[in-house]
């Protein structure tokens, strides 16, 4: 019985300490998510895609983008705080996060990159710039998936203890 409980206090330590490390990483890249989210909201990001000749479809699929981010962060902003990854909300506020990685993919691969030629040096470096902070907030965001991936599981090692502690108390 000891030997059980030892071996659970530390996969709670482990899973905290896990834990500790990633939100530490996250807080770190705040200022790179708020900087990004100036460059989409203000226009900036569509601005800089769109400097090239683009036929009506690559606008439609940059503009679509712009909108389903624009829609995410609407949706989010007030309760991000606030997400407990035991929580049905969670599991959407990761579904809905997909579909905005979804769509920067799909403005990368089909508007940004065949048209790559096209751009200025400068513009080109805008949208390096664009591409690197994106992918620093990927990093972040799915490192805080997987803190609260590791949160509930470290509840449900808690949980899983007392159901086994009370197993064993009625054993003795």
């Amino acid at each position: 019985m000891f030997k059980t409980i030892s071996i659970i206090l530390f996969l709670v330590c482990f899973m905290i300490l896990s834990g500790c490390s990633t939100v530490l990483k996250n807080t770190s890249d705040l200022a790179n998510i708020a900087v990004a989210n100036d460059q989409v909201m203000s226009g900036q990001v569509a601005e800089t895609i769109k400097s090239v000749n683009l036929s009506s479809t690559e606008s439609l699929i940059v503009d679509h983008a712009i909108n389903q981010y624009s829609g995410f962060v609407d949706k989010w902003k007030s309760s991000i705080n606030y997400l407990d990854s035991s929580e049905p909300l969670f599991t959407e506020f990761v579904a809905d996060y997909r579909k905005i990685v979804a769509q920067y993919r799909a403005v990368k691969e089909q508007v940004v990159k065949p048209h790559w030629s096209e751009y200025t040096e400068t513009n080109r470096a805008l949208l390096n710039e664009y591409h690197g902070r994106v992918d620093r907030i990927d990093q972040s965001v799915n490192g805080l998936i997987d803190a609260g991936n590791r949160h509930q599981a470290l509840l449900d090692a808690l949980y899983l203890g007392q159901v086994l502690a009370g197993i064993a108390g009625n054993l003795l």
